[in-house]
């Protein structure tokens, strides 16, 4: 049974993913995320501007699972009617996101 768990869950209202960026080290992993952060528990609002994070593997095939598994909510938000705002508000910010974490 244990082999049928999940390897990774990501909660998909905590944050409206925008973009996402993975750089690996000889040592480490960086995955970067560009995202909108949720205002607080209880409402289902986000900040519009978006904050950046970093998370750091030493496991590079973790790091890879979370950089796909983000990827995935980023389509899927990239595809929803109600965050086209989020995107379209942070286009430029995603655009030096991508180019400053490649």
């Amino acid at each position: 049974m244990d082999g049928n768990r999940p390897n990774l869950t990501l909660n998909m209202d905590d944050k409206i993913y925008l973009a996402v960026s993975k750089h690996d080290t000889d040592k480490l992993s960086f995955v970067y995320t560009l995202a909108c952060l949720k205002t607080d528990k209880i409402s289902n609002t986000y900040n519009m501007a978006a904050t950046r994070e970093i998370n750091t593997f030493r496991n590079r095939e973790f790091a890879k699972l979370y950089h796909d598994t983000i990827e995935q909510i980023i389509e899927v938000n990239a595809n929803t009617p109600n965050y086209d705002m989020f995107f379209s508000y942070n286009d430029k910010l995603i655009e030096k996101f991508m180019e400053h974490t490649k």
